[in-house]
């Protein structure tokens, strides 16, 4: 997953560490517990099970007083070690639409040899949690569990029944995606009115200083298209002026000055509108410019500097592998270019194909889908959505906006919301833009957000289970 809080173009002073956090509590205790359990546990491809982590999670549930038919563990065939858990706290209205609380538990591959401490050991020092999956997406995996834990021993009673689905899968295309293989295989038990996924945090300012709480609606679809240049190639003493490679190169050049129609959807519009005043100077004139006019072409230029708000307004389709010739000594017969293309909702692969071959305007060049992904449409922010979180972000984080967003990347939401299943990314977990490092060395959370995440999100849930 791409989990990020979105920068703001301010001017920052120099980054401070966090304030030495006061002594946990007995119930952050229990929950640190959980948390170091689950990241300690190497989910990891290469050289890890998620199938102990849902274990683990499944003996804590049953631990707590779940009965066994309402924490089940869904193993994909022939994939042992890509393990998913679902378990359910039942409302008391029958009729109601389930809630989901989806988290996935599986992380990319880490080296020791890399780290600066041990990926799989969970270290708090400088008021960080430091450990792969620190932030993506253990903190939200273990928030839930100790949620649903919690709720148990206190015999909470919802309206509405919640699920958590605690899922592998998400990080890498060689494993079963629990979401995917859940919907094909067991929709029964994650079948919910509404989903609650990873997709969105908080910004704050270097001194730590809350900015922006997000909440996610809506993710571009991954399609991979490719360009494909053959032609009977030859011996390189006698050059051709069709070079398969050279040919090649100049559609990529057209691409790589093309740029895709600026189109806002009401998520983004109000993204920029939010955002305008928190970044102030030339950016944040040239946000309030373009959602007052998406057709606002300087505006559009402006903010197209920013490679995540270009994303946000725009399809993009980018080069990302090339593979040509076959010999030293010989013309290319082949030369073919893959290019990810990440599509707003609304749109087809068939849409981008043809923008692409109109972009192009050589016949000689192919343009082929290779990986087609089902298109969605981003889930509405209704106020049964968005009030609660209102609410409690009024008394934790009083004045600070709430900026709802659209991930230039993906989650498993995307599953979700294709089956009809409305999925909003939403975490209150803060950091300072960039510092959390997911996927790359030392991946760390500050030790405060995260527990700031956990009251948050529990106030949250127990919110959304009342409602009728």
């Amino acid at each position: 997953m791409i989990f990020r809080a979105f920068a703001v173009a301010v001017s920052f002073a120099a980054l401070t560490l966090p304030a030495a956090a006061e002594a946990p509590r007995a119930d952050q205790l229990a929950f640190r517990a959980i948390y170091k359990e689950m990241v300690e546990i190497d989910s990891s491809p290469a050289t890890g099970s998620c199938t102990r982590v849902v274990e683990a999670a499944q003996k804590r549930l049953l631990d707590a007083g779940f009965a066994p038919s309402d924490v089940q563990l869904v193993i994909p065939t022939g994939a042992p070690d890509d393990g998913n858990l679902v378990a359910t706290l039942r409302g008391t209205n029958a009729r109601a639409p389930a809630i989901l609380l989806l988290a996935h538990i599986d992380v990319v591959n880490a080296d020791p040899k890399d780290w600066e401490r041990d990926p799989f050991t969970l270290v708090e020092e400088n008021g960080f949690f430091y450990g792969r999956g620190a932030i993506d997406d253990k903190a939200m995996a273990a928030i839930f569990l100790d949620m649903m834990i919690r709720m148990k021993a206190e015999n909470f009673r919802p309206r509405r029944t919640l699920k958590m689905a605690l899922t592998c899968g998400e990080e890498t295309s060689n494993r079963v995606n629990g979401v995917d293989y859940l919907l094909k295989n067991h929709r029964d038990l994650i079948e919910a009115g509404f989903a609650i996924n990873e997709g969105a945090g908080g910004s704050l300012t270097p001194d730590g200083k809350p900015i922006a709480l997000e909440i996610q609606s809506g993710e571009k679809i991954h399609q991979v298209m490719t360009f494909t240049v053959t032609n009977p190639g030859g011996h390189s003493s006698r050059p051709r002026t069709d070079n398969a490679i050279t040919q090649l190169a100049a559609a990529l050049q057209r691409l790589d000055a093309h740029r895709f129609p600026v189109e806002l959807n009401p998520v983004t519009r109000t993204f920029f509108e939010r955002m305008a005043p928190l970044t102030g100077g030339e950016m944040g004139a040239a946000m309030t410019a373009l959602a007052r006019d998406p057709a606002d072409a300087a505006a559009a230029d402006k903010l197209a500097t920013d490679a995540t708000y270009n994303a946000m307004m725009r399809t993009t389709c980018t080069a990302t592998q090339v593979e040509a010739g076959h010999a030293p000594n010989a013309l290319p017969q082949r030369a073919v270019a893959t290019l990810s293309c990440r599509v707003l909702q609304g749109h087809t692969p068939e849409e981008v194909k043809a923008e692409l071959e109109r972009v192009v305007a050589d016949p000689g060049v192919k343009v082929d889908i290779v990986r087609r992904r089902e298109g969605s449409q981003a889930p509405q922010l209704t106020r049964a959505i968005t009030a609660p979180v209102e609410r409690v972000a009024a008394r934790m984080w009083p004045g600070v906006p709430i900026i709802p967003i659209m991930l230039p990347g993906a989650t498993d939401g995307r599953f979700l919301n294709t089956a009809g299943i409305p999925t909003y990314g939403l975490s209150g977990l803060f950091a300072v833009p960039g510092e959390t490092n997911p996927h790359g060395l030392n991946e760390k959370i500050r030790v405060k957000s995260l527990y700031e995440g956990r009251d948050f999100l529990d106030a949250v849930v127990r919110e959304y289970a009342r409602q009728r």
